[in-house]
C-alpha cells in the first residue's frame, strides 16, 4: 500500500482510503483475503485508529470491503455480482447470464450422513447418494456443492447422466418429480484448509455457506444441498419458479 503523506493537504483518512482502494484494484489483496487489522494499519501508518476506521467504513459502505464480526475485514469481489436462486439449476442460471461455466464431479457415492438425513427428515442410518460438484465460472471456482438424495429412490441414477445434464432436469424427465418449493439458509464463513484447497483459494478466506432443502408438489423433501460460495458479493433472489 502507498504510504500516508502527513504533509499533504488531503485528509489522512482520505489518503488511507485511496491507498487501500488502489491496493485492492491492483490485486495486492486477493478477493476474500483479510485486510490487516485497524490496529495494524494505524501502527503501520502512524495514524489514529479512528482515522483508519473512517477510511475502512467508507470502503465497506461502497462495497469494496466487508466486515465479519470477530473475524476481521475482507476484500469483496466488487466487480462481480451473481444471483443465487433456490430451485434454479446452476446451468440454467449461468445460461441466463451468458456466462461460460463448467462442472467437475468430484465424487458420486452412497454414504451414511446423519446430518443430511436429519435435514431430509430421514432416519440417521438411511443410505444416501452424495454428489459433490465443483462449479466454475470463466474457469474460476465459484461453488463447491454437496447434494444428497435418498439412495432407495434414486439407486439407478448414474454418474454419467449427471455429467451431461442438470440434476433438476433428470428429476423431472426421468423420475417425473417436479420440485415446487425450497427452504434455504445462508451465512458468511471462513474457509478451512479442506474447502480452500478444493476452491483453489487461501485458507482463511471469507465465503458463503448455503443450505437448501427442495420439496416436490406433495411437500416431500427430495434433495438436500450444502454449498460453499467463493467470496461474499452476491445478490440473493429467493424465487421458487422453475419455469
Amino acid at each position: 500500500m502507498q504510504e500516508i503523506n502527513k504533509n499533504s493537504p488531503l485528509p489522512l483518512y482520505y489518503q488511507l482510503k485511496e491507498s487501500i482502494l488502489n491496493a485492492v484494484k491492483a490485486e495486492e489483496f486477493e478477493v476474500g483475503e483479510r485486510l490487516p487489522s485497524e490496529r495494524e494499519l494505524a501502527e503501520y501508518h502512524n495514524i489514529s485508529r479512528m482515522t483508519v476506521k473512517k477510511a475502512v467504513d467508507i470502503l465497506v459502505d461502497n462495497g469494496y470491503l466487508i466486515r465479519k464480526q470477530g473475524s476481521g475485514t475482507f476484500v469483496t469481489d466488487y466487480q462481480q455480482s451473481y444471483s443465487i436462486s433456490p430451485l434454479l439449476s446452476f446451468s440454467k442460471e449461468m445460461e441466463k447470464k451468458g456466462l461460460n461455466y463448467t462442472t467437475k464431479i468430484l465424487s458420486y457415492t452412497d454414504v451414511s450422513d446423519s446430518k443430511a438425513a436429519e435435514k431430509m427428515n430421514l432416519r440417521a442410518e438411511t443410505k444416501l447418494l452424495k454428489l459433490e460438484r465443483l462449479r466454475l465460472i470463466e474457469n474460476k471456482p465459484f461453488l463447491l456443492e454437496n447434494t444428497y438424495l435418498a439412495f432407495n429412490n434414486f439407486k439407478d441414477l448414474k454418474k454419467e447422466e449427471l455429467e451431461n445434464s442438470s440434476l433438476f432436469k433428470i428429476l423431472k424427465d426421468k423420475y417425473d418429480i417436479q420440485l415446487s418449493n425450497a427452504e434455504a439458509e445462508v451465512e458468511a464463513v471462513i474457509f478451512d484448509a479442506c474447502i480452500a484447497d478444493k476452491m483453489q483459494v487461501k485458507e482463511g478466506m471469507l465465503g458463503l455457506y448455503f443450505e437448501q432443502i427442495s420439496k416436490d408438489e406433495n411437500s416431500e423433501i427430495i434433495e438436500y444441498t450444502s454449498a460453499y460460495y467463493r467470496n461474499d458479493n452476491y445478490k440473493f433472489k429467493f424465487t421458487f419458479d422453475l419455469d
